[in-house]
């Protein structure tokens, strides 16, 4: 009779143990999984997203930088200025008298600009080079840039007071040279007369010349 209360009590412990160990398990079981789980998802989402976000800033990045390429390619290689060398330029007198049209022509083979003034000198008999006095003015209009291809020619107007060969102060001109704009080399010009003979004495009185700007026409660009 002493014997079966301690078996029923290592039993009972048994039981008690073996209870014990299985809710343990199962315990350890649902926490393992739920703290897993949860940190697992959360940085799954944020990483999807975080290329996504990663990819489209890099595109619109590659956008901009290529459009702002694109620009200063376009920029650099626009038309760059004409030079001297590239040019030929024709004096052709008019009706009136002091009254003259210049053209200058892109004689190269490559597309350039002028934009403004020409600047002038004169030839004496001994092919000498003189200064003339020179006044500029506006017409028929403001400075614009020119484009000239080859074989084209841009004009502008040229205006003068004759004067007597005999007078001291009178510049007889065997011819004319022009610069170009933003240029520091001349061009021996060509005069050429109503009858389209070539000018070889031009006489031009002590106040000079007075020159109109570049045009791509040559309406309006005679001074009167």
């Amino acid at each position: 009779m002493k014997q079966r209360p301690a078996t029923a009590v290592r039993a009972a412990a048994a039981v008690t143990a073996a209870l014990t160990l299985t809710l343990g398990a199962v315990g350890c079981s649902s926490s393992g999984t739920a703290a897993a789980g949860a940190p697992a998802a959360s940085p799954t989402v944020a990483g999807a997203a975080a290329p996504g976000a990663g990819t489209a800033s890099a595109s619109a990045a590659g956008r901009s930088d290529s459009a702002a390429t694109a620009g200063a390619s376009a920029t650099a290689t626009g038309p760059d200025r004409c030079h001297a060398s590239e040019l030929k330029a024709d004096v052709q007198l008019q009706g009136t008298p002091g009254s003259a049209m210049v053209m200058l022509t892109n004689k190269g083979d490559r597309t350039c600009t002028v934009k403004g003034y020409l600047g002038y000198g004169g030839l004496l008999a001994d092919n000498s080079r003189v200064d003339v006095a020179t006044a500029r003015v506006p017409r028929p209009g403001a400075p614009v840039t020119v484009t000239l291809k080859p074989g084209t020619t841009a004009f502008s107007g040229l205006k003068w007071t004759l004067c007597d060969k005999a007078d001291a102060t009178c510049q007889v001109l065997a011819g004319i040279v022009v610069t170009p704009p933003d240029e520091t080399t001349q061009v021996t010009a060509t005069v050429y007369g109503t009858d389209a003979k070539t000018v070889l004495q031009l006489p031009v009185a002590k106040a000079g010349l007075t020159v109109g700007t570049l045009q791509p026409s040559s309406q309006g660009v005679v001074l009167g």
